[in-house]
């Protein structure tokens, strides 16, 4: 009977160190994957423009991204609806991002479906390299992979929202009647600003 309670006991302090380093280990893995960054780069079309494509950078982690580099520049301004017309790959997206915060995005104007495809194969891909603080506050290095592929979009819709429209017509971009009454107005102006430099002109001579 002592010999079995002397070897429970030993088992306990052998197992119960064990077991504590164990759960240890496991709740510090759960918050150490709630703190590491995930980013994920994309295109979509634009929720504006529908001939237009956007370039989406996202950090879809629970952890800040700090200095974010890619492997290669990515393909922006590249522009061209039936055909590709000439990219400045000088322009390309390959500037270091400070930081992303969880839950961000950056959003850029990639161009449109054939200027794009012309410089995207199907296995297009990007690391983005970055750094993060770990709950210890170490400070560590990350990457993530995205596969960037357009092909999708080739049937995409051509027409714009309307919040889009609305806001070109109040710019004069189109020919809508906002800016027929806006060429009026600019009208009526001129022939006021002439009848009152008449009057004026007519007050100094008398």
């Amino acid at each position: 009977m002592i010999d079995d309670a002397a070897t429970f006991q030993i088992a306990f302090y052998i197992v119960s160190p064990i077991a504590t380093f164990l759960a240890v280990g496991t709740a510090y893995l759960a918050i150490y994957r709630q703190s590491k960054p995930s980013i994920v780069i994309y295109y979509e079309p634009s929720p504006d423009v529908q001939t237009v494509i956007d370039l989406v950078i996202c950090n879809h982690g629970s952890g800040a991204a700090r200095d974010i580099e890619f492997s290669n520049p990515i393909p922006i301004n590249c522009w061209g609806l039936d055909s590709p017309e000439p990219v400045d790959s000088s322009k390309f997206m390959n500037s270091k991002i400070p930081v992303l915060a969880p839950g961000k995005e950056l959003r850029f104007q990639a161009g449109q479906y054939k200027g794009l495809i012309s410089q995207i194969n199907n296995n297009f891909s990007i690391r983005a390299k970055y750094t993060y603080r770990t709950p210890l506050r170490n400070k560590k290095n990350g990457e993530d992979v995205s596969i960037l592929d357009l092909r999708y979009m080739k049937y995409m819709n051509t027409k714009n929202s309307a919040a889009h429209d609305l806001s070109d017509a109040l710019k004069g971009r189109n020919n809508t009647i906002f800016l027929k009454v806006n060429r009026n107005l600019e009208s009526i102006d001129n022939k006021l600003g002439l009848i009152a430099s008449s009057l004026a002109s007519k007050d100094e001579t008398e």
